[in-house]
């Protein structure tokens, strides 16, 4: 058993992030760099401008898109941000599901999940609770359209995570099809959304959150291609375009080493392409949940999409589980946990 007071040493440490207001904030101009950089950058992109690399590089790109901010909510248009511009910023319409994500020299560490290949039972819960040394609150399922192997099966799996107030990650499974066409993006994400949509009910959904996360799976090692920008195109259209009722957010899973993914993705973005979040697959030695590593999700090239969570380990207890923890400096790392899916009983 996990003990009560490991639990709660984990929880304290959940979203206590330092959030400066803007008169605390550092003043930005062109050339400035670093994770306020980064911050300004994801505020802008939030706002509906850019979208920006969060390269924590303050350029031309960076400087043109502050300065047409300005412009547009009627400040001094000098490239410069201070306190009234990060005031504008603050209080400026976001794009739904946008979350930000804060500078900080905090140790914290984020809610605790699990994934498998295998179909959940109450036992390998447990398990997966002894291992990590935390309850987790979230476990990655694969959804797929069919019943091959690693497809979520809700008559099976519905009862044991429901009981143990576990959501749902769900991930679009095909790694082997990921650098194809746009045609088999919108073929594939069809397919997957509503195999989603099907198993929990669009009603039951929509009356359970504003939106839910589902994350296409791109593994990006030899001999699973890389994400073309055409198929993330096509894939990221049909979910969103998959129910009127419920909103589902694309996102992806991804190897951080993949320069090629990253690439393309970021090509898919800046063409209008939807995403909500990345996680990304980068390991530690240890199956125990240990503080968030910033280190450990940054990402070259850079992307104009934020990381939402990372997989921290791989394979273990005889390749049965992955574990992850959600990005504990983002806004409300809860509110990425409830756009994960409880499952009915």
């Amino acid at each position: 058993m996990v003990s009560e007071s490991k639990l709660i040493e984990v929880s304290a440490q959940i979203n206590n992030v330092d959030k400066p207001s803007p008169d605390k904030r550092p003043v930005l101009k062109l050339d400035s760099f670093g994770d306020w950089t980064v911050f300004l950058q994801d505020a802008l992109n939030g706002c509906g401008y850019g979208p920006l690399d969060l390269d924590g590089n303050f350029g031309p790109q960076t400087l043109a898109q502050v300065k047409q901010f300005q412009i547009d909510l009627g400040l001094i248009v000098d490239g410069v941000v201070g306190v009234q511009m990060w005031t504008a910023l603050d209080n400026h319409p976001k794009l739904f599901g946008w979350l930000a994500e804060w500078p900080s020299s905090l140790s914290l560490t984020g809610i605790g999940g699990a994934d498998t290949l295998v179909n959940v039972e109450k036992s390998m819960i447990q398990k997966a609770a002894e291992l990590m040394r935390t309850s987790p609150r979230f476990w990655g399922r694969y959804f797929q359209g069919n019943t091959k192997n690693g497809e979520y099966l809700h008559q099976q799996e519905n009862k044991p995570l429901h009981n143990a107030g576990i959501r749902v990650l769900p991930i679009s499974r095909q790694t082997n099809e990921v650098g194809g066409t746009h045609r088999n993006g919108v073929e594939i994400g069809t397919s997957h959304a509503n195999d989603v949509l099907n198993t929990f009910g669009e009603d039951y959904l929509a009356s359970q959150g504003d939106g839910f996360y589902i994350f296409l799976d791109v593994e990006g090692f030899d001999p699973q291609p890389s994400l073309s920008k055409e198929f993330y195109k096509g894939w990221s259209e049909a979910v969103v375009q998959a129910s009127n009722k419920v909103k589902l957010l694309p996102s992806v899973y991804l190897n951080g080493s993949d320069q090629t993914t990253l690439r393309n993705l970021s090509a898919a973005i800046k063409e209008g392409a939807h995403c909500h979040g990345l996680w990304v697959a980068n390991y530690d030695s240890k199956p125990q949940i240990g503080p968030w590593n910033p280190e450990k999700v940054k990402l070259e090239p850079p992307v104009p999409c934020k990381v939402l969570l990372r997989q921290y380990i791989g394979d273990v207890s005889n390749g049965i589980y992955d574990f992850n923890q959600i990005n504990p400096f983002l806004d409300n790392p809860e509110l990425v946990l409830q756009r994960f899916i409880l499952p009915q009983s």
